[in-house]
């Protein structure tokens, strides 16, 4: 059961022995390190899907830029276009922070695009794990929030997070914005909610347990004007979408980008609906991406008798809730891993076996994951 520590506990963190953090950057460079190494056995030794294709050629790059990193890789280079890219797929059903940062960083290596976008999301991968352990530490103490930061650094679709994708930034400004709420930052909050919904426009979301936890903190006064600087995440919405609409002439054309990735809602397409892929060729992806939705609704049972303050739980059911929304269980492994109250949950489960096993068997899975996932063979 995960225990909110005393106020008066709060004083020792600053005297945090170094141990816990060089095991931390130990797991985390070890995943990272499993990462890599699936590469190399994607590009080396097992057969590749002919139909993938990686936005940069280079060895290991190929398979750290493939899947969306293509797309990405393209509008860095290239920009948008309102007509479709490849078949019916538009490169503007993919928001514009990540490809920004990354053209700007690029500017003074013109041609190294590739490389500069999986460094920059490893960095910020890093990041976000700093991040993970400072709020952790405010609500449960030193012990459990290294222990969640090494569970997300291990998870199974954490490669994710170092391939050529916007994960990695939008967790920053995620947990960014959590703790500035944390520490009463309101208008630091809603310009972080406001940028990760422009990385992924998921994130606004997130307005609903920002806003919740910031009346919860408060003491659950009548809402204040300030409060609402957490507004920025919607409008940023409205903006992103607004800007396609300019871009395209077509009110619907964002809706008609995404479901060209089979995201359009329940009952719709019956080759993106959530049941109808099971009886697919690829049935063992959906089957896998089913276990995995199954497994995170299982962890609800816990989150009540972990003690977990209730705008934090509302973050993986409003994952979920989107999940189910869209009609289409790919990449709910991706979508789950931005949502950090599971690995509380997971780091608070106290039996040996539990704490030894699942950390390696999460290790293992992986590697596994993400070996089919370079080889084009498992969607990321």
């Amino acid at each position: 059961m995960i225990t909110t520590p005393p106020a008066t506990a709060a004083a020792p963190v600053a005297r945090v022995s170094a141990r816990p953090v060089v095991r931390l950057a130990a797991i985390v460079l070890v995943s990272r390190l499993l990462v890599v190494l699936a590469a190399v056995a994607a590009e080396a030794w097992s057969q590749r899907n002919p139909l993938l294709t990686g936005g940069d050629g280079a060895p290991i790059l190929r398979s750290l830029t493939s899947w969306d990193g293509w797309w990405y890789l393209g509008i860095v280079r290239d920009g948008y276009h309102a007509a479709p890219i490849a078949g019916g797929y538009h490169d503007y059903a993919f928001l514009p922070l990540f490809p920004m940062l990354v053209r700007l960083l690029a500017l003074p290596a013109p041609g190294w695009e590739g490389l500069i976008a999986v460094v920059a999301a490893n960095i910020l991968f890093g990041v976000a794990i700093v991040l993970l352990v400072r709020l952790t530490e405010l609500r449960f103490g030193s012990e459990l929030a290294y222990r969640s930061a090494a569970l997300m650094a291990l998870f199974p679709f954490s490669a994710a997070s170092s391939m050529a994708y916007a994960e990695s930034l939008f967790m920053v400004l995620a947990l960014g914005a959590f703790l500035a709420v944390e520490h009463r930052r309101v208008g630091l909050a809603g310009v972080l909610l406001a940028l990760a919904t422009l990385t992924r426009l998921q994130g606004v979301v997130l307005v609903i347990p920002l806003v919740w936890l910031l009346w919860d903190n408060a003491g659950r006064p009548r809402p204040r004007p300030r409060w609402a600087a957490l507004l920025l995440g919607p409008v940023a919405a409205l903006a992103a979408l607004a800007w396609v609409v300019w871009l395209t002439g077509d009110p619907a054309a964002y809706t008609h980008a995404q479901a060209a990735w089979g995201r359009d809602g329940l009952g719709a397409a019956p080759d993106a609906s959530l049941g109808a892929g099971l009886s697919s060729p690829v049935a063992f992806v959906h089957v896998l991406n089913l276990v995995v939705l199954l497994g995170a609704v299982f962890l609800f049972v816990f989150v009540r008798a972990d003690r977990i303050p209730l705008p934090y739980v509302a973050v993986p059911v409003l994952v979920l809730a989107m999940v189910f929304a869209s009609g289409s269980l790919e990449s709910v492994g991706r979508y789950v891993l931005v949502a950090f109250p599971y690995y509380w949950v997971l780091a608070s489960r106290r039996h040996v076996a539990w704490r030894v096993g699942w950390p390696i068997a999460s290790g293992v899975a992986l590697f596994l994951l993400s070996t089919l996932m370079f080889a084009g063979w498992f969607v990321p």
